[in-house]
């Protein structure tokens, strides 16, 4: 069966989550990834737990279906070398701080000379064209920059396990890099993808924003992330439900449910929304979670539990979602997550693992044109 992507060569020069998730699910879509590393190694191959020397879960997680060589473009023969694997590439990932590659000769408007169709996408912090550009940031300080963190209503901040401005940015850069494929299919050239972690955490509040700005021209006070019936409670045995009961019906059968029916026409009551909440709080601490959620079972509202990770993995919706594979490498059991898209046609599939550093080595720069002689030199000088 033919893959989604089948034939498109990408080159994987990112470093961190969001260009490696992109490179990731091109991958798996069936294109053929080269990872390109520094001399070392990418840093989260040394990340605990290490399944295998320099063979991190992270690192193993988002590079696998991909070929891995590495190269040292501070050198003129490194710069040569990835100049080469570019002039025959489709797609070129990368997530260096502006201006980096371009003192090195690897700059878009260098590369492109030499590859007119080749689709150049990079991510990071701040874009290309912000004043910002050359400040260093992770997730943590994007979503804080954002306002992504800030819980309005407790006046608190959270920290989350996932990624979210990262992991955004990384299928942006899969939409971007699928729209620029299917326009140079009508064009014939090429073109810049500029992807940032701080507008992609911007554009992911769109509900948000638009309520705080709408209010702005109306004179509303602008809505919070929670109201009493779409919340996080907790429980008896200290645990938690999500209430996520918008739509009146849902509304409705849910204070029934919880044996307060006179809040059923209070739903968007907010002049006396703390005591609302307060009530509904007092009453769902007379139950469990698993309680809470074996009545809601019997109705067709949104009252789901809130599961820590352990739980996610072992329940019987993640296990009917086909989103867990487990494979056998040559160190041992893998567990794989999966993209989350299903294409009927060409669906996505591991293929192998991650490669170590440079393992590719002999056989991507062989394919260049380069001797064994010319390659152990290249190893020697430490060139690769």
């Amino acid at each position: 069966m033919n893959s989604a992507l089948q034939g498109i060569k990408v080159i994987d020069f990112s470093q961190w989550l969001p260009g490696q998730y992109c490179g990731m699910v091109l991958a798996d879509f069936g294109a053929d990834v080269i990872k390109v590393e520094g001399v070392k190694g990418d840093p989260n191959r040394n990340f605990a737990p290490q399944l295998a020397p320099g063979m991190s879960s992270w690192n193993l997680a988002l590079n696998r279906n991909k070929k891995g060589i590495t190269v040292n473009i501070k050198t003129e023969e490194g710069q040569e070398i990835l100049k080469k694997l570019l002039r025959q590439a489709d797609v070129f990932l990368e997530g260096f701080r502006p201006g980096y590659l371009q003192s090195k000769g690897l700059g878009y408007e260098e590369i492109v000379k030499m590859n007119p169709g080749l689709i150049y996408c990079s991510i990071t912090g701040f874009g290309q064209e912000s004043k910002y550009k050359q400040q260093p940031a992770h997730d943590l300080n994007i979503i804080g920059l954002s306002g992504m963190n800030f819980l309005n209503d407790t006046g608190d901040v959270a920290i989350s396990e996932v990624q979210v401005s990262a992991i955004g940015s990384s299928l942006n850069a899969v939409a971007a890099i699928s729209m620029a494929l299917l326009a140079r299919e009508k064009t014939g050239k090429g073109q810049y993808i500029d992807v940032s972690l701080y507008n992609t955490a911007l554009s992911m509040q769109i509900v948000s924003f638009a309520s705080i700005l709408g209010c702005r021209v109306t004179g509303d006070t602008p809505f919070g992330r929670r109201a009493h019936y779409y919340d996080v409670y907790k429980t008896k045995d200290g645990k938690y439900i999500s209430v996520g009961t918008i739509e009146p019906k849902f509304w409705q059968t849910f204070c029934e449910m919880i044996e307060l029916p006179e809040l059923k026409d209070r739903q968007y009551d907010f002049a006396h929304e703390e005591e609302i909440t307060q009530r509904i709080r007092n009453k769902l601490l007379t139950k469990t979670r698993d309680e809470w959620v074996a009545l809601a079972q019997n109705g067709e509202f949104c009252v789901t539990p809130v599961n820590n990770p352990e739980e996610v993995l072992e329940n019987d919706m993640t296990k009917e979602s086909g989103m867990l594979e487990t494979r056998r490498e040559d160190f041992g059991e893998v567990a794989y997550l999966k993209p989350a898209v299903k294409l009927s046609g060409t669906p996505c599939s591991i293929r192998f693992r991650g490669p170590y550093a440079g393992e590719h080595n002999r056989e991507v720069l062989g394919a260049l044109g380069y001797t064994d002689e010319e390659i152990v030199s290249f190893k020697e000088k430490g060139i690769i």
